[in-house]
């Protein structure tokens, strides 16, 4: 397992207030995650793995999740980035406003699809107070990481809900798949859909132990890998850590997740082309970008001397949201489980 800290300099990094959840949202959580444990262990034992096929995994397909069919403005929210986005319309909730609305149909890959009708109210990190003032909501959803320093301001004009997403300097054993959970079912409890996250929480922890028998059945369980993504501004190659969503989706797939350095207060580290060796055997999940992104790494004679890609043991896949809810671990999920499955069978 890799434990080093690489010094990489990095600007503009911030500390995370502490997001407070209630006593009665902790224990609706426990509940959750006890019923969920008893679903997975039926699941495990009732499930039959079949010779491969492939799966699903195109911006069309139906996933496994009781995902509503037609959608309500009631209570009337604001969602000031995606995740709130995608968590709000999964429960059938329509947002009259959202932040960075190309975005959210862009990297965020629009899951769910976000309708039409939405109004801008500013960008992610500078929403606009009087065009959410204008949608006169019920309720306004951020995070702390951007939205902490306006709290007062949404709060003077709708009741606002921070729910986190980075880690604190203090939380070393943070899990955003864990935090997912708590803010999916304290979101819920606001806009009365407790029930319904609850059922969705359960189809997707059976999705995941059914993936987990099929990579089984392949003797792909143990596999060290690790997920990168490229990126620009000369950053290279991000590696996730065991703090993100791919990490805890990977371990519950029955994956050897082998990365484990990040950026304070992130989920991920940058890794320079001279310092990808530090993934040494570790299969690399790479996300599949534009064309040109990452052209200058793979076509170095460093890159071919780099373990995985000798070994041919990079897979990739179509971009993920990496901070959603049940919609992006599933999708993620399957796309993991695919892309193993079809290198597998081409060998």
């Amino acid at each position: 397992m890799l434990r080093w800290f690489i010094p990489i300099a990095i600007a503009g990094f911030f500390v995370l207030p502490h997001s407070a959840f209630s006593e009665e949202v902790k224990q609706t959580f426990d509940q959750s995650v006890s019923e969920q444990s008893d679903e997975i262990t039926n699941t495990k034992t009732t499930t039959k793995v079949k010779n491969f096929e492939a799966i699903d995994v195109s911006s069309g397909a139906v996933l496994p999740l009781s995902l509503p069919t037609t959608l309500i403005n009631t209570p009337r929210t604001v969602a000031l980035n995606w995740s709130a986005a995608e968590m709000l319309l999964s429960l059938g909730i329509k947002p009259v406003g959202l932040t960075s609305i190309n975005g959210y149909r862009k990297w965020q890959s629009n899951h769910p699809a976000l309708p039409k009708g939405v109004a801008e109210v500013g960008n992610r990190a500078f929403p606009s107070l009087p065009a959410v003032i204008e949608q006169k909501p019920d309720l306004i959803i951020g995070y702390p990481f951007r939205h902490a320093r306006l709290l007062d301001e949404l709060n003077a004009i709708a009741p606002t809900l921070l729910l986190q997403q980075f880690s604190r300097f203090e939380q070393t054993d943070y899990r955003y798949m864990d935090q997912m959970r708590i803010n999916y079912l304290q979101l819920a409890e606001r806009v009365g859909k407790t029930a319904l996250a609850k059922q969705q929480l359960l189809e997707m922890d059976a999705e995941l132990a059914r993936l987990r028998l099929i990579l089984g059945s392949e003797s792909l369980q143990g596999k060290k890998i690790a997920y990168g993504k490229f990126v620009g501004m000369g950053y290279g190659l991000r590696v996730f850590s065991k703090q993100s969503l791919a990490a805890s989706i990977a371990t519950q797939l029955g994956l050897d997740y082998q990365w484990d350095i990040t950026l304070p207060g992130k989920d991920f580290t940058h890794l320079q082309l001279e310092q990808i060796k530090m993934l040494q055997d570790t299969a690399l999940i790479l996300v599949q970008e534009t064309a040109g992104k990452g052209e200058r790494m793979m076509t170095s004679p460093l890159w071919a001397q780099h373990q995985f890609v000798k070994n041919d043991d990079i897979y990739t896949v179509s971009p993920l949201w990496s901070f959603g809810g049940p919609v992006s671990v599933v999708r993620m999920a399957r796309a993991f489980t695919n892309t193993l499955l079809e290198k597998n069978h081409a060998r």
